[in-house]
């Protein structure tokens, strides 16, 4: 029996041609949706973990979804992916630059 979450979450991703953008991910049905979002905080992320936000979906269903979201380059395979374990960067992060101290004369600068 064919689980209907994963086929409506292959045809919404198949049915596109195009680079996906933020705004797209908007427009995925769930649980898809929630799991792409989550991924796209996290920055970078295995396919277990993915897979883990998709509990409905085998692991090999996850994989193809990942390699439809590879193909629309909403992710990109990290450098850090083996053959076993597949590792994959969110085009579009939520990650920010590191923050510094601001220098202790500052308030000199300011005044």
């Amino acid at each position: 029996m064919s689980n209907p979450l994963y086929e409506t979450a292959i045809k919404e991703l198949e049915e596109r041609q195009e680079d996906l953008r933020p705004s797209d991910v908007v427009l995925f049905s769930e649980p898809l949706r929630s799991a792409v979002n989550f991924v796209i905080r996290l920055g970078r992320f295995s396919l277990t973990e993915f897979a883990e936000k998709l509990p409905d979906f085998s692991r090999e269903e996850v994989k193809r979804i990942a390699d439809l979201l590879l193909k629309r380059r909403l992710f990109d395979l990290s450098r850090f992916a083996t053959e076993a374990e597949p590792y994959y960067e969110a085009r579009l992060s939520a990650m920010t630059r590191p923050l510094s101290r601001p220098p202790s004369d500052i308030w000199k600068k300011i005044d």
